[in-house]
Order: structure tokens, then sequence, then C-alpha cells
């Protein structure tokens, strides 16, 4: 009887099986049967590897169908969104991020991302709390996060609360793994997965392949890894090691594909890159480590992050794929390119010549705007580059962001209107803020509410408010994180977020005893706009599902709702649960916004990391982007409003309070530097305030004097801060190489006071400590090195009171203040 091997050439000779695939068959059935050689006769090696190549087979084909059927079913969504937009090359966009005032009904990857990390978050809030990282960055408890990877890799660590806090995390997993699976994906259920792992591509190559192979193979369960060709497991049994020829071709296999990053085995084409994201997770080289501890050493040497950010960055990065998958398809890239092809045939069938022509750039910024969603915009050209622009980020962060919780006192205007636009009441909100701010139990009822801080999940989160950078790195990334929270301003955005999601829960709840037709038209629109239909709202506002709080009040969460209802199947509510929590996190960037991912996409577009016009990019808009972001929303709120009297109203209401509320931050910064207020009766001031409330700050400063309170000019200021940093060291070498070669003396010590006194992270940057460093050790330090600092700083600050027209109350070298702030100074008094 002739054998697979025989079948498969006639098959190849007679043109049924392509030549490429059929060599690839025959080259996977050959190394079956000389393997199974070694352990049976020879007929039936062959019929063993012929049932082990046949299963494989199957799953894969099975595995593909689930996939095509999925995409097929995206196709036709997505269609239907554009093809009935009025404005298709806007719906594209509308697909990847909220599109304030524009009429689609569609999910958007972007808010649906932020909803499924935030409902990870509340699931873990235990867990977070327990393990997370404390103000320096290191976890709370070591001992307990150390036991819970261990029971996460089914290793027994005799904790029962780290037993229990590790079946919290599976069944976050197994939920991200369930959704995942619906949506096209094809993850195997596995009860050691553990948690992610990031493997450091750099000190793997360092190591080189001996190195790394005899390292982590002695650390793998191989009854646990699967080889691809037979879909077995390479060991029979636990602690079992396979032959070293075959584990090293698997290792091999791994360190090509981590150290390459995937091009081993892909092929240069003309078609969008990247791995469809259905079988991401789906390969069969993957790492099972044999226990906690074997993970935990490992990740060590070849990790990229430590064991709680591996954990919660696992999860999270899942969210981010579901989302996309939900909204775009199995392979999201493809998603996009129809739904951008589907625009361009409508535009092309009514001969829009108009909107044709902005065709292409429309599908441009869509890519774009992907990239910048799904995060490989953030694949480094350069790692080393990339790496250090990213440390003087971070480092720049913690020495001049120390006081950015002084400018928040806009907040109150921007929750003021979110709360307002939807119908609720503003006043609410704030008074929400300040029982969160001074209440645990009432922190406590927001995270069994659904609604957990996100400095739980990620420190950077305050900072990337007006960075607009994701903060990474190790020593300099726990830097700034010190900074954001030592200042207050993580603190500070948690509360406000926090209390906005609260009041609009209290708020669904107080309309529960209406239909959907007699609720107020603002949450009305709201509903209909994320697809939230009359049955819908129904099981929302279902008394049996309303959380209820400790005084009695209660409140409509997506969470609790999702795990107390009963009627729908665990999917549809899943869905259901997502887009309530999508409205309640798009409003919610119009309350407390941060760097948004269209500014970033229009600002950064697909320059990476590590590159010229990367680094350029992310230094320009460092700082700027809370500002940029702050003008895309209000700017699309006040177009999305009916009437040019609605309009006006808002501008109004708007600009005002944003200005006024940016003199209040004004003056409470030069307070911090130990000034008096700054006189309030000038054009200047409130041309400064209106930047100011903008989130232009810096800016404002040009208004009164020729450079910014760093001594940049404006063009450096426009450069960015990073460039700003490199003009500090580079013109005072200059400088004083000049003066030596003229014959003069240097200016060295004032020079090295100066930069010690605007460049010493954390203790020249936190608003109440600045003053005393800035007077106890950099005045101290120049007045040591500089003969001519006292007349110096006479000349300073009559400059000062010429441009700002105020004074300090605390004299430059001196070791205590003076007398107390000269308030009366406010209306231009002296």
């Amino acid at each position: 009887m002739a054998n697979l091997h025989d079948c498969i050439q006639r098959a190849m000779d007679a043109k049924e099986l392509d030549t490429t695939r059929g060599r690839a068959i025959l080259s996977e059935y050959d190394q079956l049967v000389a393997r199974y050689e070694q352990a049976m006769p020879r007929h039936q090696a062959e019929a063993t590897a012929a049932a082990n190549l046949k299963e494989a087979t199957s799953k894969a084909r099975l595995s593909r169908r689930h996939k095509v059927l999925n995409q097929l079913q995206s196709m036709q969504r997505i269609r239907n969104l554009v093809e009935t937009s009025d404005d298709p090359l806007r719906a594209v966009r509308a697909l990847l991020a909220h599109q304030e005032g524009f009429d689609f009904k569609g999910e958007n990857v972007q808010a649906l991302s932020d909803a499924m990390m935030r409902s990870v978050n509340a699931g873990l809030n235990d867990v977070m709390r327990t393990t997370g990282r404390n103000i320096f960055g290191n976890s709370h408890e070591k001992v307990m996060l150390r036991d819970l990877m261990r029971e996460l890799h089914l290793q027994d660590s005799g904790n029962a609360k780290a037993r229990v806090m590790a079946d919290a995390v599976r069944h976050q997993q197994r939920r991200m793994r369930q959704m995942f699976n619906a949506h096209g994906g094809d993850i195997g259920a596995l009860d050691d997965f553990g948690v992610s792992h990031s493997h450091d591509t750099a000190q793997i190559r360092k190591a080189g392949f001996e190195a790394w192979s005899q390292t982590v193979a002695p650390k793998l369960d191989w009854s646990r890894i699967t080889d691809f060709r037979t879909g077995k497991p390479f060991a029979s049994a636990a602690g079992a090691m396979p032959r070293k020829g075959y584990a090293d071709a698997f290792l091999k296999d791994v360190y090509d594909r981590i150290t390459t990053r995937g091009w081993d085995t892909r092929e240069p084409s003309l078609t969008v890159g990247g791995k469809a994201l259905y079988n991401r997770h789906a390969e069969h080289r993957v790492l099972h480590f044999k226990d906690g501890d074997a993970w935990l050493e490992y990740n060590k040497e070849f990790g990229t992050s430590d064991p709680f950010s591996a954990m919660i960055g696992g999860l999270h990065g899942m969210a981010r794929e579901v989302a996309q998958m939900r909204v775009l398809g199995p392979n999201p890239r493809m998603g996009l390119e129809y739904a951008s092809q589907v625009a361009r045939k409508k535009l092309e069938i009514a001969g829009d010549a108009k909107m044709l022509a902005k065709a292409d750039q429309s599908a441009k910024r869509a890519r774009t705007l992907l990239a910048h969603v799904d995060g490989s915009v953030s694949a480094a050209e350069s790692e080393g580059w990339a790496r250090f622009f990213g440390g003087v980020r971070n480092t720049l962060t913690a020495t001049q962001l120390g006081a950015a919780i002084l400018s928040t006192p806009t907040d109150m205007v921007t929750i003021s209107h979110a709360a307002a636009a939807v119908g609720m009441r503003p006043t609410n909100v704030l008074s929400r803020s300040v029982q969160l701010m001074s209440s645990s139990a009432t922190r406590e009822t927001a995270a069994r509410m659904g609604y957990v801080a996100d400095t739980l999940a990620s420190t950077g989160q305050a900072a990337a408010r007006f960075t607009g950078d994701v903060i990474s790195g190790e020593f300099t990334g726990r830097l700034s994180d010190f900074v954001m929270r030592a200042s207050g301003l993580s603190f500070w955005t948690d509360m406000n977020r926090t209390a906005f999601k609260m009041e609009f829960s209290g708020f669904l709840a107080d309309n529960a005893d209406r239909s959907l037709d007699d609720i107020d038209a603002p949450l009305r629109k709201l509903f209909e706009q994320r697809g939230i239909t009359h049955q819908d709202w129904d099981l929302l506002r279902d008394v049996q599902t309303q959380f209820v709080a400790p005084n009695g009040a209660n409140f409509i969460t997506p969470q609790h709702w999702l795990e107390h209802q009963t009627i729908l199947p665990r999917v549809e509510a899943e869905g259901l649960a997502m887009r309530l929590l999508m409205a309640i996190e798009e409003q919610m960037e119009f309350a407390v916004p941060t760097a948004n991912v269209e500014m970033r996409a229009v600002t950064i577009q697909n320059n990476a990391p590590g590159s010229f016009m990367g680094e350029l990019a992310r230094s320009v808009t460092m700082y700027k982007s809370f500002g940029l972001s702050l003008f895309i929303n209000q700017y699309r709120r006040f177009m999305s409003l009916p009437s040019p009297l609605d309009r006006a109203k808002y501008a109004a209401t708007m600009a005002s309070g944003l200005l006024l509320m940016g003199g209040l931050a004004i003056q409470l910064k030069e307070l911090s530097k130990g000034n008096d207020p700054r006189p309030m009766n000038t054009l200047k001031f409130w041309g400064a305030a209106q930047m100011q409330g903008g989130g232009f700050s810096i800016f404002g400063d040009f208004l009164a004097s020729e450079t910014n309170r760093f001594g940049g000019g404006l063009a450096e200021t426009i450069a960015g801060p990073v460039v700003s940093l490199g003009s500090s060291i580079i013109k005072p070498v200059a400088s004083n190489a000049r003066r030596l070669a003229e014959g003069k003396d240097s200016l060295l010590g004032r020079d090295a006071a100066n930069f010690l006194r605007y460049n010493t992270p954390v203790a020249s940057s936190l608003w109440y400590q600045r003053l005393a460093f800035d007077r106890l050790v950099a005045d101290q330090v120049q007045s040591f090195l500089d003969p001519e600092a006292e007349t110096l700083w006479k000349k300073q600050m009559r400059k000062k009171a010429k441009d700002y027209g105020t004074s300090t109350f605390w004299d430059r070298g001196a070791l205590a203040p003076s007398r107390l702030p000269n308030f009366s100074n406010v209306g231009g008094g002296s």
C-alpha cells in the first residue's frame, strides 16, 4: 500500500496540490517518520506520522473557517456603517476613535479598548491594591507577588490569599480568551498559562543562542509544549526532556523568531505588514515554564518587565486586541482597508469629486490612526536611540512636571461642561471628587462599583495627560512616576475621573424609572450613538442588577450589571456592558482630557521612536499634547451643537471658565516660586491666563518676556523640552569656550548652578519643595561659584518686576522668607 509520501507526490504531479505546500508537507512527514522510527517499526512510524499530520491539518482547517466567518460578518457590518454614513471617509476614522458630533452608531477601537482594560482592572482591584506598585515603583508586597506568580503557574505557594488572587487573574484571562475566540481567534485553554512574557530581544541577542538555550531549556515543561508538526507534546510527562536535537531545533526556531521579530518566516510583499490577530496567540512555538520560580528566574534574566507589569500588561494587551477584532475583524488591518475601499466606492458611484480628492489622504490618516491605536507605531527604528530619548523624556518629566498639578484648576471647567452636556449636575461631580479625595470609604465603594483608579494599573497615566508619551524604562520610568505621584497629580486625575464615572452611574440610576423615549434628550442621543436600544435600556435599568451603595444610593454600572444580570448570554452581555462603558469613557475624556490618540496620529504620524523625525516629533509635542487634545475635544463639541446661539453660549462659558481658572493657576505657580501674585489688571496677565487655561502656559511667557520660564527662546519652546535640554547644555559650553578664547573670565560656576537649579529631578520639580531647593541649594551653590551672583539676582528681580509686575517674598540667596506674600499685588498694588 502506498504511503502518504507517494500520495502527496502523485497529487503534486497531477497539479492537484500546490508544489510549495506539498513539499512542506513532505518535509514534515519525512522528519516525523525519522523520529518515530527510533521507537517503532517503519510501517508504524509512517502510519503515526500520517495520522498526526492529518489531525494537525484538520485543526488548522477548522480554525481558518472560524476566522473567515468572523471576517465576513465584520465586513458586512463595516460595509453597512460606511455606506449608510453621510461622510464615508469620516466613518472610516470613526471605526478607530470617537468623532464627537458625527452621527455614527458603530463602536470604535480606542474607546472599546479603554472600556475593556477598565473592566479588567475592575476584576483585579484586590490584586492590584495588594501587589501593585507603591510611590517608589516597588510592589506593595513582594512576597505576595512572588507567591501569586507561583500559583498562576500551578505551583503551590502555601499562601491562601495568593491562591484566591490567582483565581481572579485566571478569571480575567479566561474572559479575555473567550472574547478573543468569539471574534475569530484561536486560543486553547491552558490551566498553567501563568502570565504573558515579554522577551528582552537585545539581551537574548547579546547572550547568543547557545547560552540562551542552555538557560531556558531546563526551566521548561516540555510536556506542555506542542510540536506544531504533530500537534502532540514534546515530552510525555512533566519533568521529561525531549531528545536534544528536537529541543535545540524548537528553541532555535523560537530564538530566531524573537531576535528577528518574526521576519525569519515572513516574506517581503506588497501587502500591509503585520500578523493577523486571530492567530497571534495560536502559535505552537510558546514557552511553558515548569513553575512560577522558573518563570521568575527566566524573566529576571531575559524579560523586559517586572512580574506585576507582565501580568496586567498581558491582559491589557489582550483587551486591545479583542477591541480591534470586534470592530475590524480577525485581521484588523485588512478590515480597515476594506472599510476604506467601501468608502471610496460609494464616493466614486456618487461622483463626489470634492470628497474623492480627499480619499487617499483620509485612508492614509486612518492607517496612521490604527498604528497608534494598536501600538505598532511604537516599534523602534533604533532601539538604542529610542531607549536613550525615552529616558531623557522621563527625566524631563521628573524635572519639569512636579508642579503640573497647579495647572489643574481648569479641570473644574471641563468637568462642569462635560457633565452638563449629558444632563448631569456639574456640582454633583465636583462634590463627588471632594468626597473621593477625602474618604477612603468612598474610594472603596467606587472600586466595588467597578471604577478602579488607573494609577493602580498604570503609574504613567497621570504624566501622559501632559506629555502624550508612554512612560517606560526602569529607573527613569520610576523616577517620573514618583514625581507624578508625589506631586499629587496622579491622585487628582484618578479621583476626578472616578468621580465623573460614579456620578454618571448615579445619573443613569436616577433615570431608571423612565423608558428610553422619556429620558432627557442628551442622554437619549448618547445611547442612540452607542447603539443602546430600548430593549438594552430595559435590561440595564433592572433594579435587581443595580449597585446599591452603603448609604442606600443606587447606581447603574457596566461591570456590576455584567456580573449580576442573568437574562442575556455572556457574550451578548459583554457587548452591552462594554457599549455602556464606552459611552462613559468617551464622555470622561471631555471632563478630564488626556493626550488622545487622534492628536498623536496627527502630530507624530508614523514616525517611529529612535528615528530622527520620530524623536523630533515627540519632543515637539511633549507638554503640548494636553492642550492640543483639549482643543480638539472642545472644538468638536462646539461644532456639534445645533445652532449658532448654542455654539456662542458654549464658547463664551468655556472660554471664560478656562480664562478664570487659568488665572488662578498662574497665581498658584507664582506663589510656589516664592513670588507675590501677579497684578491682574493687565492684558499681559489675562493673555497668559488664556494660554494657561488652554494648556499652552509656556507660550504665555512670551507675552511678557522674550524668553520662557526656563530661559529658552520661542524656537526652542516650539521644538520642545528635549531640544531645549540640548540647547541648555551646548550654549554654556560654547559661551564659556568663547569667553576663554577672548581672555575673559568664564561663567562656568554660574552656568553649573543654573543647570542644577532647573535640571535636578524631584528636588527642582515638586511644587511644595522646589522653592526651598532653589534658595537653600541652588542659590548657595551659585553664591559660592559666582562672585557676581548677588548683582545678577538683583538685575533679574528688576526685570521680573518690569515684565510681570511681581516681586519675591523670599529673597534670592536668603535662608528664609523675609515676609508673607503680598496679596494686594493682585489688584496692581505694590
